[in-house]
C-alpha cells in the first residue's frame, strides 16, 4: 500500500495547503492496483523454454484523476519511485498540471455509495502465489503426457492475486481483494480453448475442456464436404465475445452514442426501440462470483451493479461512465471489463449437446481472421473462416474453410437466430443463418 499512501498523502495536501497556489487541487481519484502472479507455459511441446519459463513477479501501479482548482482536469499513469526521492511527488504534480485540460463534464467525483458484497477471490489461488504451486506443474505435465502424439502444443497457465484499492477526495475509501486463473492450450495452432476465471479451474472442468479440444482437433484431421447456401453457421462461444466485442458493445459506449457515432442514438434508447429479436437480451452483471468481469467498484468510484442494456430486443440504457451519466442526465451504470462481464441471454437458450444433435446441416466457426478490420457502426462482415468444423446429422465430420459475409446486428435480430449455452464460458453458442460459402 506505499503506493496508495504516497498518492494520499500528495493529493491531500494539494487540495489543503499546496505549497504553489496554481497547484491547488479540488477534487481527485485514485486507482491503486498491486499484484502478484506465477506462470509458466509449453512452447512446441518444451515446458519451461527460454521462450515460456516459468517466472514470478509483483508490482503496484495505478493512474490518478485531478481537478485542479481552476475547473482543468489531468490524468496520469503512477509507479512507486525507484529510490526515495522526496522531490519526486512534487515534481510529479508539476508534470501534471502542464499537461492539464478542459472538461467540464469530467470534474465531477461521485460521493460513496454502499457496496454490494460480491466474492472476488479464491483462497487456493493465494497459496499458490505463497509457494504451493505443484498445481500448476503438475497441470503442464499431464497436458504433455495426455496431448495427441503427433500434435504441436502451445499453452500457458497463470495464477494472480492482490489488491485493488480506490480512493476519492469525496470520501470513498475501498480496498479488496481478488485473485485470477488463466489457463489455455492449443494444437498445431488449429484449435484451443481456455479458462479465465478468479477461481481455479475445477478437475471436471479440466476434463471437459480437454476433451472437447481433442475432438476438435481429431475432427481437423479429416476433410468434409463443402458447406451449402443452407448450411448453418454456428459461432463458437469465443467467436461470440469477439463478434460482440467488435460489433455490440462499441455502440453501447455512452460516449459514443451521445456523440452520435454509433448504431443507435439517444433517442433510439430513450424510446426504447426494438433492435434485437425479442428473445434476446443484453446485460452486464459485475456481481456475478469469481467471475472475471466482476469487481465491487469501477475505476472512477462507482459500486458495481447490474446493467441491463437491452430486454427483451429493446434498447434500454447504453453504458455510462461518470462523465458519460453527467452528459446524458442519469446515474452511471457498471462497465464492462473488455467483454468480461457481458452476457448475452436468449430465451430458448438449450445445452451445446442437445442443439448439436438437431444440426442436420451446420458449420463450427472457431476463428476469423482480420475481424478488427470490420466497420462496429454497420455491423456488416465479411471474413475469412479457416479451420472450421463441419457438423451434418448432429456430428463433427471434418474440416472445411469458409468465407462468411453478413450483418452482425441483423444475426441479432433475425428470428432464426438461437443460443446453445457452453458449459465452459459465460457467452452462448450463437446459431446464425448468414452468408457462407466453401473458400
Amino acid at each position: 500500500m506505499k503506493l496508495v499512501a504516497q498518492l494520499e498523502d500528495l493529493l491531500y495536501q494539494s487540495q489543503q495547503a499546496p505549497k504553489k497556489e496554481e497547484l491547488r487541487l479540488s477534487a481527485w481519484r485514485i486507482l491503486v492496483h498491486e499484484s502478484e502472479a506465477v506462470s509458466l507455459g509449453i512452447k512446441d511441446n518444451s515446458p519451461g523454454s527460454v521462450y515460456t519459463p516459468p517466472s514470478y513477479r509483483q508490482g503496484e501501479s495505478g493512474e490518478v484523476f485531478l481537478v485542479w482548482a481552476d475547473g482543468t482536469c489531468s490524468q496520469a499513469i503512477v509507479q512507486l519511485p525507484f529510490k526515495n526521492d522526496p522531490d519526486y511527488w512534487p515534481k510529479e504534480l508539476e508534470q501534471w498540471k502542464l499537461a492539464s485540460y478542459e472538461d467540464p463534464d469530467a470534474t465531477h467525483i461521485p460521493s460513496p455509495e454502499p457496496l454490494e458484497l460480491v466474492a472476488l477471490e479464491d483462497r487456493a489461488i493465494e497459496q499458490i502465489i505463497a509457494g504451493k504451486d505443484e498445481v500448476l506443474f503438475d497441470q503442464v505435465k499431464q497436458w504433455l503426457k495426455d496431448r495427441p502424439s503427433e500434435a504441436k502444443m502451445q499453452g500457458s497457465i497463470q495464477a494472480a492475486w492482490g489488491y485493488r484499492h480506490v480512493r476519492t477526495s469525496t470520501g470513498l475509501a475501498v480496498t479488496y481483494q481478488q485473485s485470477q486463473f488463466i489457463s489455455w492450450f492449443s494444437f498445431d495452432s488449429l484449435v484451443g480453448g481456455g479458462f479465465v476465471k478468479r477461481r481455479l479451474i475445477r478437475p471436471e472442468e479440466r476434463e471437459d475442456l480437454w476433451v472437447q479440444i481433442v475432438n476438435q482437433y481429431e475432427g481437423m484431421k479429416k476433410e468434409a464436404p463443402p458447406v451449402g447456401p443452407q448450411t448453418q453457421v454456428i459461432l463458437s462461444p469465443s467467436m461470440t465475445e469477439d463478434m460482440l466485442g467488435q460489433f455490440v458493445l462499441p455502440n453501447f459506449s455512452g460516449d459514443r452514442v451521445i456523440e452520435g457515432q454509433g448504431a443507435f442514438s439517444k433517442e433510439n434508447f430513450l424510446d426504447q426501440k426494438l433492435v434485437f429479436h425479442p428473445h434476446f437480451s443484453l446485460l452486464i452483471d459485475p456481481l456475478r462470483p469469481l467471475e472475471l468481469g466482476s469487481y465491487m467498484v469501477t475505476p472512477e468510484g462507482v459500486p458495481a451493479h447490474r446493467t441491463v442494456l437491452a430486454r427483451d430486443g429493446l434498447l434500454q440504457t447504453p453504458y455510462l461512465r461518470v462523465k458519460d451519466a453527467v452528459r446524458w442526465g442519469a446515474k452511471p451504470t457498471a462497465l464492462p471489463q473488455g467483454t468480461g462481464g457481458l452476457y448475452l441471454k436468449h430465451q430458448a437458450e438449450v445445452p451445446w449437446e442437445e442443439a448439436l444433435q438437431g444440426v442436420e446441416d451446420g458449420v463450427l466457426v472457431l476463428s476469423v481472421l482480420g475481424l478488427h478490420t470490420q466497420e462496429a457502426v454497420s455491423g456488416s462482415y465479411s471474413l475469412s473462416a479457416p479451420h472450421c468444423l463441419r457438423i451434418l446429422k448432429g456430428k463433427i465430420v471434418g474440416r472445411t474453410d469458409v468465407k462468411l459475409t453478413g450483418n452482425f446486428l441483423a444475426d441479432l435480430a433475425a428470428p432464426t437466430t438461437k443460443t446453445a449455452q457452453a458449459s465452459l464460458s459465460n457467452l452462448p453458442y450463437l446459431m446464425i443463418k448468414t452468408g457462407v460459402q466453401t473458400l
